[in-house]
């Protein structure tokens, strides 16, 4: 019998389709999904990640092009001065016909910068990806998350294929989710925004705490709601009444993943600012990838004990 080809990190067939080759000689399905386990889960399956951070990616393009027509990257753009004196000290070295003093404050607030300019057709091709971007959030997440659930589980995975089968399988309620998902992140935003500026009033003071309160709460109910979509079938109130009891019972998990989801953040955004190649190259293969992983590793665990394994035991105890 001839001996496997070994197979270095760099195969792309293994990236793709293959299992993990410790996986294939080691199962580790059994053991404990604790902080160790995860370092060693994460390593093993990091060119998975890299890849299922391309899916995200690209299955979410439609966004970025929408932040490039909003940010006049595309479309039509004209200059305009960077400060707000611009305009009165250009007014006053009218007037004074050269003072030397306002000439020198103008040349200082007279630094101009390119500002996009919102045409009827850059709102419409605006409203065109945002709409697409919109429709398929959910489809993308529910197919990423089916591969991370798998890969927390340690089960055989074709990622190409599963990706497709999990959209197909939950298409109807993946894109209803998400789009219900999108509302919810957009209003929790924008209400911590408009209640932080607002201060200054002790109601909105306490408007504000409490929708920081929601905020984390949400965080931790969104680690279940897409496993749940591709694990159970059920409809989409009683994936985030069980989403919520379960951030709840799962708080000390929760915590402790977005802790390492914020340092991570933090690194790639330091990273951004010291050398921004080196920030956008680990946004684009990781950063996405490992905070998806993070939240299917923090969230699986819970789900199983709580919604799986009682099911299998009285399973048995009616056939005994």
């Amino acid at each position: 019998m001839k001996n496997d080809k070994k197979r270095g990190f760099l195969n792309f067939y293994d990236w793709f389709y293959r299992r993990d080759r410790k996986e294939e000689a080691d199962d580790d399905r059994n053991s404990p999904r604790n902080l160790s386990f995860y370092f060693k889960l994460l390593w093993r399956n990091m060119s998975r990640i890299i890849t299922l951070n391309l899916y995200f990616i690209l299955g979410n393009v439609a966004l970025f092009v929408a932040f490039l027509i909003r940010g006049g990257v595309i479309g039509p753009s004209t200059s305009a001065p960077t400060s707000e004196f611009y305009g009165p000290l250009y007014g006053a070295s009218m007037i004074s016909q050269g003072s030397p003093l306002i000439n020198a404050y103008l040349s200082v607030h007279s630094m101009v910068t390119d500002v996009p300019v919102l045409t009827p057709v850059t709102i419409t091709f605006l409203v065109i990806f945002l709409v697409l971007f919109a429709l398929t959030f959910g489809p993308v997440m529910t197919g990423i998350t089916y591969n991370m659930r798998n890969m927390v589980k340690g089960e055989p995975m074709f990622m190409w294929s599963d990706f497709w089968y999990a959209i197909k399988r939950n298409l109807r309620q993946s894109i209803i989710l998400g789009i219900v998902d999108l509302v919810i992140m957009f209003d929790l935003v924008y209400g911590i925004i408009f209640y932080y500026r607002n201060l200054h009033s002790t109601l909105f003071g306490i408007f504000f705490y409490m929708t920081i309160f929601m905020t984390l709460l949400y965080i931790f109910m969104r680690k279940y709601i897409y496993i749940m979509l591709v694990t159970f079938k059920l409809s989409i109130p009683k994936i985030f009444k069980n989403a919520l009891i379960l951030a709840i019972l799962g708080a000390g998990r929760n915590f402790l993943s977005l802790l390492g989801i914020l340092l991570l953040l933090f690194v790639n955004f330091e990273l951004c600012i010291l050398f921004l190649p080196l920030g956008a190259a680990l946004a684009l293969l990781l950063t996405a990838g490992i905070v998806l992983f993070t939240d299917c590793y923090a969230a699986w665990p819970k789900i199983k004990s709580l919604m799986i394994d009682p099911y299998y035991e009285e399973s048995s105890e009616a056939q005994q």
